[in-house]
């Protein structure tokens, strides 16, 4: 038996459907498909006072709301200016905070796996600008406690998102809130475009500033330039980029959003039967824990994907290999950002460095077979036997 990492729930029909009806706008680019994606993605959060900017991937979209933050402006090298992230996420949110010139301080997190006022309080200093906290597997952070800091401090946050769609926070979607939330639609999101990303404020200011610098740093659409024949009017007035999320992008996202709820679905028993298997195997018994521990305020999870910790007798990355050699598509946990020769930081982040030594992730997606999660969790059963031998 082979099987996947992940896929990404495909209904062809229905996005095929909605490709059509954007090719027949006749725009590829920068056309209506964009705006009704963005909507779509509002009314889906219930938010009707949110302003959502679609770009062009989860990356751009965080770098982007960094720069905001700081004026529109990188930060500058020889000054101290510190954003706070966790290390224990993709790097895109730790590796943007360099990228924009600003010092990354990295916290911890906790047993969830997001970061927490514990991590994040004690690493606040005068040279802090901002805070990044990621929603890390879905998991949605306490933002009540974490909103409550930041006013202590009068610090922004940013809310990584990348992985958040569809969950909620006591009743609320994750993209609901007071804060600049970013979203990631790449290929194995609960939600994709095939490659794409979204801005979600609140303030009018703010979503002209993104839509215009998304834009190459205009202020004004072609048309109205057109009209004014190009002449008396401030056309580009920032050093913006290329950033948009094209029409095609948008109309897969459209039509993924017509089913994402039954995904979601899918996924919440796919997540529930791995919990009773390991249950039922007494997995845990090898030292195995779930990684997946859905806090009471989060009101409904979407299980972007499922992760164990391996008990520390064990060697991960062999578990790892000899479960891909029986046809099963895992892989190593998260890594921790601030390590990677990239950073090369010695921090010393005690749950970071569980999660990056001993988890991994196994095969998850929408449409997994309850056969194929049998042989997975068999198959782990019977490697860490193997352990047990030697």
């Amino acid at each position: 038996m082979s099987i996947p990492l992940g896929k990404p729930f495909i209904k062809t029909d229905i996005i095929l459907e909605e490709v059509r009806k954007a090719l027949d706008t006749k725009w590829i680019s920068g056309g209506p498909t964009i705006k009704k994606f963005e909507d779509a993605i509002k009314a889906y959060n219930n938010d009707p006072d949110g302003k959502y900017i679609a770009v062009s991937n989860g990356t751009t979209a965080i770098e982007m709301a960094l720069l905001y933050l700081n004026g529109g402006k990188t930060y500058e090298m020889n000054e101290i200016n510190e954003v706070i992230v966790p290390s224990w996420s993709w790097v895109a949110s730790g590796f943007s905070v360099p990228r924009v010139g600003a010092k990354a301080v990295w916290c911890d997190v906790n047993k969830l796996g997001v970061p927490s006022v514990e991590t994040i309080e004690p690493l606040i200093s005068d040279n802090t600008k901002a805070i990044i906290i990621v929603h890390q597997m879905g998991i949605p952070c306490d933002m009540d406690s974490i909103n409550e800091l930041a006013d202590k401090y009068n610090l922004p946050i940013i809310e990584d998102a990348a992985c958040g769609i569809g969950s909620e926070y006591k009743g609320d979607r994750i993209g609901k809130s007071k804060n600049i939330v970013t979203y990631s639609f790449q290929a194995r999101k609960v939600l994709t475009t095939g490659e794409g990303g979204m801005i979600v404020v609140r303030d009018i200011d703010a979503e002209k500033w993104l839509r215009s610098f998304r834009a190459f740093g205009t202020n004004s659409a072609p048309f109205d330039r057109e009209k004014a024949g190009g002449l008396g009017k401030e056309f580009f007035d920032k050093l913006g980029g290329n950033y948009k999320l094209s029409d095609i992008a948008s109309a897969v996202g459209l039509g993924h959003l017509q089913y994402i709820d039954e995904e979601i679905k899918l996924r919440q028993e796919a997540g529930k039967y791995y919990d009773e298997k390991i249950k039922e195997l007494n997995i845990a018994g090898f030292g195995v824990a779930c990684g997946n521990i859905v806090p009471e305020y989060c009101t409904r999870y979407n299980w972007q994907n499922y992760h164990i910790i391996v008990g520390r007798k064990y060697l991960r990355d062999v578990v790892v290999e000899k479960l891909k050699s029986r046809g099963i598509g895992c892989k190593w946990d998260i890594q921790a950002i601030h390590i990677e020769p990239a950073i090369n930081s010695k921090e010393i982040l005690p749950n970071t460095d569980t999660f990056h030594k001993h988890g991994m992730w196994l095969p998850f997606f929408a449409e997994i077979t309850r056969e194929e999660q049998d042989f997975v969790i068999q198959s782990l059963k019977e490697v860490l036997d193997e352990f047990t031998i030697y």
